[in-house]
């Protein structure tokens, strides 16, 4: 379930992704702070419309792992109807994606995240890449941010526990349990119905986000 890193010298071509991803991360409890130049996000407008969009990305590429089939990683990303770019988010917990502005609680906010870069390098790893987006109210989104931060950036295996346990129970996600594998939670995504559209590449990802 973790991002494989791409472009590295050879003598990681032989290392397991896991292992190589663990390099990359910081697992201390700083894992659990935002980036310091984090922008706080937009306050709920106490109307309860429906102003943002919550994206659930599932990477169903296999692993490599034997034993561990199509569970390569979870993430998510917000993206606010009204356009404003402060007001964007990604969560990548216990990912490789790269930003010169991610937090080491591998959250990024602002106009630096993009879902096109984002979904392109989940796309390294093969085709096997969904982005669902589901409407969610101020409250929500504020809500899935607050998880997100508390949960932080995750350890081994955590992509997928820490996306479940900052979106489950919450406004379309209501029915979402928590689960380590990815298969299985997009498994629930798709069975629950309350997707309002979804791309796999991105063409559709940007048609998406023009809706």
């Amino acid at each position: 379930m973790r991002k494989q890193v791409r472009g590295l010298q050879d003598f990681y071509d032989d290392v397991p992704k896991t292992t190589l991803a663990l390099e990359l991360r910081d697992f201390s409890e700083a894992a659990k702070s935002f980036s310091s130049n984090v922008a706080n996000p937009r306050p709920p407008d106490g109307k309860g419309t429906e102003v943002a969009a919550t994206y659930v990305v599932s990477n169903t590429n296999p692993t490599g792992w034997p034993g561990m089939g199509n569970e390569m990683h979870s993430g998510l990303f917000i993206i606010p109807d009204d356009g404003d770019p402060e007001g964007r988010f990604l969560y990548d917990p216990s990912g490789t994606y790269m930003n010169r502005e991610m937090g080491s609680g591998r959250a990024l906010y602002g106009p630096d995240m993009s879902p096109e870069e984002y979904l392109n390098y989940q796309l390294l790893d093969g085709p096997k890449v969904t982005v669902r987006k589901f409407a969610t109210t101020p409250e929500e989104e504020a809500e899935i941010i607050k998880r997100s931060d508390s949960a932080g950036g995750g350890g081994f295996f955590d992509c997928t526990t820490n996306v479940t346990r900052a979106i489950s129970g919450i406004g379309p996600f209501a029915e979402i349990q928590e689960t380590m594998w990815p298969t299985k939670l997009d498994r629930q995504l798709r069975q629950s119905n309350r997707a309002v559209g979804e791309a796999h590449d991105l063409e559709s990802l940007r048609q998406l986000l023009s809706k």
